[in-house]
């Protein structure tokens, strides 16, 4: 599997989204569940490096479906076939009309359907539809030269709130427009775009501060927008599906963008940190993790500042345990091929 040099600042831009995600669960502050999306953000722009990395092999002679998908079993199902072994053994998980989604990797389905039984279980839906683009985004790559994909990945950019805006009026709820993937693309092929523009390092370079600017001007419209009672996800207007999704891709690309060119600044430097970058290296199984143990702690304490502090350290503990324990023995597994980053 290709081997990538980590870049210090992702691994910090996964704390600060892990802590958004946090944040909204635990005191449910506006706007928070953006952190979602600059996982999605995130996730486009890595694995669609590594996929154009695997590309450039396969035609030397490497693999690129097994090293792939090898890689994405060892890093995924592990943490999430425990997660859902403890929960069945901590709580009462009706499994009879509902295993088939968590088994076959749509666990986005049961919340677009409104059929989720076990609160600990919603934030599953965000690993369904990134399961999904794991399935469909590779035939993508392969098949298209990098100016097609990059036009692919645009075109999915502007036709997502489209769709978003056209659909809406048949769901009853919010919940279909924001767990599946047909209308949250657009985050992932945002962070494909930026993989496919990051091969020009000058040109990311030249657009960093451009990009930070234009984040902070759209976080800022985000703001304004929030106070107006439609701009909200519960409300599933049309209003707030069409674009609000697509503002909140622009700034966590933004984002991204500053992070890959700037050397650095206040923000690198803070991304850079250890604590932040360890909380990053453990925010997949945090992720997995942190809306039980709210749920739990809740059970004990009534003060909301008493509970996120004890459910945050509680599941830094288990995540920290977990992958020492856990994870790294599975992933330090000799890889069958290492691919140098660019």
């Amino acid at each position: 599997m290709a081997e990538l040099q980590r870049i210090p600042q992702i691994d910090g831009l996964r704390a600060v989204a892990i802590l958004m995600v946090f944040a909204g669960h635990a005191f449910g502050v506006p706007m928070f569940w953006m952190g979602v999306d600059l996982f999605f953000v995130l996730s486009g722009y890595l694995i669609t490096g590594i996929l154009l990395r695997l590309k450039e092999s396969r035609a030397i002679g490497g693999s690129y479906w097994g090293c792939f998908y090898f890689r994405r079993i060892r890093r995924i199902l592990p943490p999430y076939i425990a997660f859902l072994l403890i929960l069945s053994v901590c709580l009462r998980v009706p499994w009879g009309g509902i295993w088939y989604w968590y088994v076959f990797f749509a666990p986005n389905i049961p919340l677009a359907l409104g059929k989720v039984t076990v609160a600990a279980m919603g934030p599953l839906w965000s690993l369904g539809v990134e399961e999904q683009f794991y399935f469909a985004w590779p035939w993508v790559v392969l098949a298209c030269s990098k100016e097609r994909l990059r036009g692919v990945a645009l075109g999915v950019i502007f036709i997502a709130p489209l769709l978003r805006a056209i659909f809406t009026p048949l769901f009853n709820t919010h919940f279909p427009i924001y767990s599946l993937p047909v209308f949250r693309a657009d985050t992932l092929a945002m962070g494909a775009s930026i993989a496919l523009a990051s091969h020009d390092p000058q040109w990311i370079g030249r657009q960093s501060r451009k990009a930070l600017s234009i984040s902070l001007v759209v976080l800022a419209l985000l703001m304004g927008l929030s106070v107006l009672p439609s701009f909200r996800a519960g409300a599933n207007s049309i209003f707030f599906n069409s674009i609000a999704y697509s503002l909140s891709a622009a700034c966590s690309g933004g984002t991204l963008i500053y992070i890959l060119g700037a050397q650095k600044g206040f923000l690198h430097t803070l991304l850079a940190a250890p604590p932040l970058r360890y909380l990053g290296l453990i925010s997949y199984t945090f992720y997995l993790y942190h809306e039980a143990v709210l749920l739990k702690v809740r059970q004990y304490l009534h003060s909301p500042l008493s509970i996120a502090v004890v459910a945050f350290f509680v599941t830094i503990i288990i995540s920290a345990l977990s992958w020492h324990l856990f994870e790294t023995p599975i992933l330090g597994y000799p890889p069958r091929e290492k691919l140098k980053a660019a």
